[in-house]
């Protein structure tokens, strides 16, 4: 009797070992296959039933009742980027409370407004390729693009007026004059050869950052968060919009692959981003004038362009980027300890380390 007692024990500690085992292999597995993943593939799955609705809603907005250029708008609404805008709204949305149609009605306007202002951009940086396609301008030409670009501008005020809410159409006002300024500003600076990290940091603020801290207030109003909430959201979305435009900045130093931007194309168009800034404001007098020299000039010749990356490296210039970032990220941490946890506070945190690690 005290045999089969003390085997049943023996098998019930075995059977118990090999589950807890079992646990752990599964749980390992897991955790290999979620890292082979992409990391935005991962955060998008915590708003994935929303993105859904909101792609079938973007879709339907860009079917024209003119067939006559159906096609153009098509050539458009089926570039699909990675939808870091309405991510980002519909997060802010979930870190206040329950997503609504009022969170998929303001990602659809403010995508809307962002897919008309990169037309337009292309066309002022006469760019011909957007992620590795022809832009607008270079399927068809300037002047169809321009009015593509106002057409989807017209539709993006157009729902804005239909949800009926005044502090919606501030921010959209207010975001449609920071693209504008920052554009502006950006075009002024590279013409005169300004080198100046607070300027910099005003034009990306303008025409990038802007957009995101419309995405996380928008999404905080979606669901009715107090204006407090909506302006520690605001400035998380801000600070995206920072970390995203930098690392996009960074890019320009480096062989692009599939990311479908020549390296140096910042250069070329007379951009001074912050690598460079930081270069030429920490190299000897000697070196960073005989670089100030070719960007006066505009002199950017194949050769001159890789003696300003080369120089911008030597300077730890891309390590002063990316140290920035790091700050930037520590003061959203900062931000997002406010709210409580959550699926969307970590696919938040996730997202921020995703938009400063991404290699494309």
């Amino acid at each position: 009797m005290k045999t089969s007692v003390h085997l049943n024990r023996t098998l019930n500690k075995m059977f118990t070992h090999f589950f807890h085992f079992q646990k752990k292999v599964l749980t390992l597995h897991f955790l290999i296959e979620r890292s082979k993943m992409d990391k935005l593939t991962v955060i998008t799955q915590s708003v994935q039933k929303e993105i859904e609705v909101f792609n079938r809603f973007f879709c339907a907005s860009l079917q024209s009742h003119n067939n006559d250029f159906q096609s153009m708008i098509d050539f458009i609404s089926g570039r699909n980027g990675k939808r870091i805008r309405p991510i980002v709204l519909i997060l802010s949305a979930k870190l206040c409370g329950e997503t609504n149609q009022k969170t998929i009605d303001y990602a659809l306007i403010l995508e809307l407004l962002h897919t008309a202002t990169l037309i337009h951009d292309d066309v002022v940086d006469n760019t011909m390729e957007r992620r590795a396609q022809p832009s607008a301008n270079a399927q068809f030409d300037n002047r169809i693009a321009v009015l593509l670009g106002d057409y989807i501008l017209s539709l993006a005020i157009a729902h804005g007026v239909r949800v009926q809410n005044n502090i919606v159409m501030k921010i959209i006002s207010r975001l449609a004059q920071n693209l504008a300024e920052g554009e502006l500003t950006q075009l002024i600076a590279s013409k005169e050869a300004i080198v100046d990290e607070e300027r910099y940091f005003d034009v990306i603020r303008k025409k990038t950052a802007i957009l995101l801290s419309s995405c996380s207030e928008m999404g905080a109003l979606s669901v009715n968060a107090t204006p407090v909430t909506r302006k520690q959201l605001r400035l998380i979305g801000e600070n995206l919009g920072l970390c995203f435009q930098i690392r996009d900045d960074i890019f320009d130093y480096f062989d692009q692959g599939e990311i479908g931007k020549p390296t140096g194309n910042d250069i070329r168009e007379g951009k001074i981003t912050l690598p460079l800034i930081h270069a030429l404001q920490t190299a000897p007098q000697t070196v960073s004038s005989a670089m100030l020299e070719i960007i006066s000039k505009q002199d950017f010749t194949p050769e001159n362009i890789r003696q300003l990356i080369e120089f911008a490296k030597e300077y730890n210039g891309i390590e002063y980027a990316q140290s920035k970032m790091q700050e930037i990220k520590a003061k959203t941490l900062e931000l997002l300890a406010a709210f409580p946890c959550s699926e969307a506070k970590t696919a938040m945190i996730d997202l921020i380390g995703y938009i400063i690690e991404r290699d494309k």
